[in-house]
């Protein structure tokens, strides 16, 4: 017995020893190279903290509370019910999770609801909201019109809004029409930030302030929200109703999404992952493979409409879910209509936009041109083949990060010894295992792109929710005999070191 319950757990010795030795190094410094390499400019290194910690005692309650409801899922409660309890316990995790990501900002200096308003606020921290208070929004027709000789200007002066599309300027606009529409929200707001007297100059008007705590405080909860489509995900590569909801649940407490609030990139996660579990379960089932390959195209309209990038990572969602197709004939048939008719409706809706007078590849080639010429040309090539994959690992999570990569050895290893067995539809291997064997080489050739040269903890995040059911679905897959109980185990332990993981980064780096 005792044998037995020591192979179940061996899996997890090295994430426990990894995540110990994290634990102990980050707050030390003791290698500063796992911030990134020196100097910045022109590389990409995250800063240690100087100033001390606030109390933190909220952020460990919340975590507590979030491995609460994973433990949940296997409760008696849960289990005779998994239709309801998976979704009260995901709309409890949403909310938590939000509350979590809150919580780590009311570590820093100023407090969580402070920390938010300026950091949306700031034109070098995004500057999607100087742009959105400032003339050139102030009429949004006109502003999609004339985006592409906006972004030239802005290289120097808002550097996010010159490399990003509309979408984000105007999210932060119409959070400003919210706040001049009702001064009762625009006063609640600047007392949550502790600003309730507070005189600003235009064009930061009280409105304006208010505005962009507003934008941050829901960018936040859009990303909480992941916990959906991860789920759904989850449950369409095999997983029971509560098993996917406990990997939903999990996503909260990932250093990535937990720490980058109010950046877009952990909204962004939103979209992607919900149009690729779309796209995978039409693929996988064949059943409502219209409306879900067009439900799956309106997403990737609105993910390309926030961010260029977001053509890579809808690219790599949409392999990853053709290979969940139950064979190479469902992959031509199904698979290959179901991709191109999300493509078209994302085409022709981001086509739609130069009916309001936007020309979006005249956009587009100008804010990657000088994406390349400002964050990718000056910074090393080699250099970020070996940081990039670590700080990825990093925010993702390394104990999550070695429990994958364990899996895919061993499994690539069966495929050495037995070619016949290929991750292929047809061949022997599950959908779980084409699933990460198809991300795994994605990822691998986006990182040898080099389209990406530092910050890949932030700008990765929407591959993040793809890459957790990944590894736990592939880890799943050696131990599926396994109790709920081992499992809510396993999942407890790697909950807590990535609350801890969370926490140290937030106390001791400048993220």
């Amino acid at each position: 017995m005792l044998k037995d319950i020591g192979s179940r757990w061996r899996g997890l010795l090295l994430p426990v020893l990894l995540g110990a030795f994290l634990l102990v190094v980050i707050p030390l410094d003791v290698f500063p190279w796992l911030r990134g390499p020196a100097p910045y400019p022109p590389e990409w290194q995250w800063g240690l903290r100087s100033e001390p910690a606030r109390p933190w005692l909220s952020a460990v309650l919340v975590a507590g509370l979030l491995l609460g409801l994973v433990s949940a899922c296997a409760s008696p409660w849960a289990r005779p019910r998994p239709r309801i309890a998976a979704t009260a316990l995901l709309a409890a995790g949403m909310l938590a999770g939000w509350a979590f990501q809150l919580s780590l900002a009311a570590t820093l200096p100023d407090g969580a609801f402070r920390t938010l308003l300026s950091r949306a606020a700031s034109r070098s921290f995004t500057s999607y909201h100087t742009v959105a208070i400032s003339e050139d929004a102030r009429d949004p027709l006109a502003f999609l019109a004339g985006h592409a000789e906006h972004l030239a200007r802005y290289r120097t002066t808002a550097k996010h809004a010159a490399t990003h599309p509309p979408g984000p300027v105007l999210f932060y606009r119409a959070a400003l029409w919210a706040c001049e529409g009702s001064p009762w929200l625009t006063e609640s707001l600047l007392a949550l930030a502790g600003l309730p007297d507070r005189d600003f100059a235009p064009p930061n008007t009280r409105a304006a302030r208010a505005a962009a705590l507003l934008g941050a405080l829901l960018l936040g909860l859009l990303g909480a929200a992941t916990v959906w489509p991860v789920a759904a995900l989850a449950e369409t590569l095999g997983l029971d109703r509560l098993e996917a909801a406990q990997v939903g649940l999990l996503y909260t407490l990932m250093p990535g999404p937990a720490l980058m609030v109010p950046q877009f990139d952990g909204a962004l996660a939103l979209p992607i992952a919900a149009a690729t579990a779309l796209l995978a379960s039409a693929i996988a089932t064949e059943r409502g493979v219209m409306p879900k390959a067009v439900g799956a195209g309106v997403l990737a309209a609105l993910a390309l409409f926030t961010s260029y990038g977001a053509a890579v990572f809808l690219a790599i969602g949409g392999l990853a879910a053709l290979a969940v197709a139950p064979s190479r004939r469902a992959a031509a048939r199904a698979g290959v209509f179901t991709l191109v008719l999300a493509t078209a409706t994302a085409a022709i809706l981001t086509a739609a936009s130069t009916l309001l007078g936007h020309d979006p590849i005249a956009s587009a080639r100008t804010a990657l041109a000088i994406h390349r010429e400002v964050y990718t040309a000056p910074r090393s090539y080699a250099l970020w083949l070996a940081f990039n994959p670590l700080d990825l690992a990093l925010f993702l999570g390394a104990p999550l990060a070695a429990l994958g990569l364990a899996r895919l050895a061993s499994l690539a290893a069966v495929v050495v010894r037995n070619p016949a067995r290929s991750p292929d539809p047809g061949h022997g291997f599950g959908p779980r295992v084409r699933f990460g064997f198809t991300l795994a080489i994605a990822l691998a050739a986006l990182i040898a792109s080099g389209l990406t040269r530092g910050e890949v903890g932030r700008i990765w995040i929407p591959l993040i929710p793809l890459l957790l059911v990944a590894i736990l679905s592939l880890a799943d897959s050696e131990t599926g005999d396994a109790s709920p109980a081992h499992r809510r185990g396993h999942l407890l332990v790697l909950g807590a070191l990535l609350a801890a993981l969370c926490l140290a980064i937030r106390i001791f780096w400048d993220v």
